[in-house]
């Protein structure tokens, strides 16, 4: 911001005639706010009283500012709100700020830098090496378990993939049976599910299979039932659903309207669980949040009930994802 407009900002705030003052500017009512609560904290405002920052980004070095912290390390626009979060956590935890203060990292690559400091581990050889904090995530929690992902990092195996290699190691399984970099995670995990189980995993262990299909293979053999008359790639995992569970004796599910039904295609789309909630006891709302839920890796046992609305699951699957992402 020139230098012209840094003293209208200072003229406007040592008149009192802030907020006109502030939005002549140019300011947003948003930035506003954060500058005006600033004031009334009895902070120097002027560290990022500044058209560059958004409302976001004023609020992280507001809030540093008033907890007395030294906010020089981060108040710089190059770095998002997300990404002075995880610097302002990282000195409270006294950590050596020059391995996570680089503003090409996401936030979620700083995390993990952050987080494998307590480990006494070298995160930052592979973020400078571009990977994705997610798969900076997979070689934190394989390091706490004492597991060498490297290898597969190497390899070129995506996050989802990883995670799958590192349960299989962690559980003890041959994962030789499902190193193919054709197999997505959500395959990887149906393959290992079946290893646990000590199954023979031959019948679902191909390529042309989608991962619902697989689980449905891999639930008729762990139930003991012949999965020869559905275990083909042209009969979708739906089918195989209602297949296996007539050959179990289970009852069909009742019909389900169109939007249950696209709700359901999403998420065998997507690779998850869909026998949670292919029950047309649930409506397409209800369906939606447990697949979302699904989706981001949560726990959604908390709101598998058709008497909790679909409004009232959102609810719960947000709280949930924000008290994972504050774990992690």
């Amino acid at each position: 911001m020139d230098d012209i407009k840094k003293q209208q900002i200072r003229s406007c705030i040592e008149a009192g005639n802030v907020k006109k003052g502030l939005e002549d500017a140019g300011f947003d009512r948003f930035q506003c706010m954060e500058i005006e609560k600033g004031l009334e904290n009895g902070i120097d405002v002027y560290r990022y009283a500044d058209l560059d920052f958004d409302a976001s980004q004023m609020k992280a070095i507001r809030l540093g500012l008033e907890a007395g912290m030294d906010v020089s390390p981060f108040a710089d626009p190059k770095y998002d709100y997300m990404q002075m979060e995880e610097i302002k956590q990282a000195i409270e935890e006294n950590m050596d700020l020059s391995e996570i203060c680089n503003p090409s990292f996401d936030y979620s690559v700083m995390r993990e830098i952050r987080l494998a400091e307590h480990l006494n581990y070298d995160m930052t050889r592979y973020a400078k090496k571009g990977y994705s904090g997610g798969i900076l995530r997979q070689i934190r929690k394989a390091r706490q378990l004492e597991i060498d992902l490297n290898f597969f990092v190497e390899e070129g195996y995506d996050e989802y993939q990883l995670h799958e290699i590192r349960k299989g190691i962690q559980n003890c399984v041959d994962i030789t049976q499902y190193l193919m970099h054709e197999y997505n995670g959500e395959q990887m995990k149906q393959l290992r599910l079946g290893l646990e189980a000590n199954i023979d995993i031959t019948p679902y262990a191909m390529i042309g299979f989608s991962s619902g299909q697989m689980e449905q293979i891999r639930l008729g053999i762990e139930a003991g039932i012949d999965v020869e008359s559905y275990a083909d790639p042209f009969v979708d995992a739906l089918e195989m659903a209602e297949i296996r569970k007539e050959l179990q004796g289970e009852p069909n599910a009742q019909t389900m309207d169109e939007l249950q039904s696209q709700e359901i295609l999403l998420g065998l789309a997507s690779g998850v669980d869909v026998s949670l909630y292919a029950d047309s006891g649930y409506d397409f709302k209800q369906m939606e949040q447990i697949r979302l839920g699904l989706e981001h890796g949560i726990d959604v046992t908390s709101f598998l009930d058709s008497a909790i609305p679909g409004a009232k699951m959102m609810e719960i699957r947000t709280n949930l994802e924000l008290e994972a992402c504050r774990s992690n």
